[in-house]
């Protein structure tokens, strides 16, 4: 095929995909989903009760057909579908590798002190109620370990020292 015949088919595939609003780079599976659109929408009018829109309807019907097998039966649709094939199988493979490492590795999950639900104990703060993950023992001493009683049990801490040393002591009260 000489340069100037591939330049006519790509020109003429060109207007094709363009007069059905699709580009090269579209996937086969779209371009599929819009013939479709577009044959259901053109069979609608072809069985109209309108003799006008009857006409019509299978005048577009059968210039669509004939853009379909234009776009279809062109090297570039064909290599186009023959590598999005291809991807597809890749990516297919990639999404069971992701389900069989999902299966194989069970995630492991954290129930939220707050609201209690489980989530993925990889995340800092809860997914639902987002507030920040602390462990009971940390929530406890959120709770409890607040200065004023820091300084409580200092006090009391103290006063017990020091009775015990009076109470070993008891010389220490005679001075």
């Amino acid at each position: 095929m000489s340069d100037s015949a591939k330049q006519k088919e790509l020109d003429d595939v060109e207007l094709c995909y363009k007069a059905v609003g699709l580009s090269f780079s579209d996937p086969p599976d779209q371009v599929e989903r819009v013939f479709k659109k577009l044959r259901e929408e053109y069979n609608a009018a072809a069985r109209s009760a309108d003799p006008a829109a009857r006409k019509a309807g299978a005048d577009n019907l059968k210039q669509l057909e004939e853009l379909y097998e234009t776009i279809t039966g062109s090297l570039i649709y064909k290599d186009y579908a023959r590598e999005y094939e291809k991807y597809k199988q890749v990516k297919e493979a990639e999404r069971q590798a992701r389900l069989e490492k999902a299966k194989a590795k069970p995630v492991p999950m954290k129930i939220c002190p707050y609201c209690g639900k489980s989530f993925m104990a990889s995340l800092p703060s809860c997914s639902y109620c987002h507030k920040k993950y602390v462990s009971p023992f940390e929530l406890m001493m959120q709770k409890y370990a607040t200065g004023r009683n820091i300084a409580i049990a200092a006090v009391v801490a103290l006063l017990v020292v020091a009775g015990l040393v009076i109470m070993l002591n008891p010389q220490m009260l005679q001075r």
